[in-house]
């Protein structure tokens, strides 16, 4: 279960993206440290706990500028998921098809509820191309998206204490994105 949980993290890790959050800090903040000569040293300040993004204005929008926004935004979220396995929020603005979206999401669901957690891996996103999608029905609304992605080293740490490094990597990601019920959704991800 666990190898598959990691492989399942290490997914959301090649498929997820946006960058604009501090969501790399890592979880654990240790109260105190030794120094070296050996005494023991309180921090003057923790890191703070991270906060979980808040849809910005724009993506509330049924525009081309909207659609950007809501991509910043999801890949916002999915730095906040890895770092705190709070999922609720990407849930949420997951299209019910988008097998990319499930299975990053139950990994880090999964990964967290075995006591296990990430450390670094934010994302950073830069839109390369943006589409109107042509629709027979005039309610639908929708973008494709061409996204350079690029995610710092992350180390996924199982339950057991087990872990996996990933390296800095950069992938090309081509998203949908649909305005439905006066919202945007991720439709569909895919890494090339």
């Amino acid at each position: 279960m666990a190898t598959t949980i990691r492989a399942a993290v290490a997914m959301l890790v090649l498929l997820l993206l946006s960058g604009c959050s501090d969501g790399n800090a890592s979880p654990r903040d240790p109260s105190s440290t030794w120094s070296p000569t050996g005494t023991m040293q309180t921090p003057t300040s923790a890191a703070p706990d991270p906060v979980e993004p808040q849809l910005p204005a724009a993506a509330k929008e049924a525009s081309e500028a909207g659609a950007r926004a809501f991509i910043a935004y999801y890949w916002d979220l999915i730095n906040y998921a890895q770092v705190t396995g709070d999922v609720k929020a990407l849930r949420s603005v997951s299209g019910p098809h988008c097998n990319g979206c499930k299975a990053g999401i139950r990994g880090v669901r999964e990964l967290y509820a075995e006591g296990g957690h990430i450390e670094g891996g934010g994302y950073s996103v830069h839109l390369v191309k943006v589409n109107q999608l042509k629709s027979t029905n005039p309610s639908h609304f929708a973008f494709e998206a061409k996204l350079s992605a690029t995610t710092d080293e992350q180390t996924v740490i199982a339950g057991d204490g087990t872990s996996t490094t990933n390296p800095v990597a950069t992938s090309t990601v081509v998203v949908a994105v649909l305005w439905l019920d006066s919202q945007w959704r991720l439709e569909a991800m895919q890494v090339s």
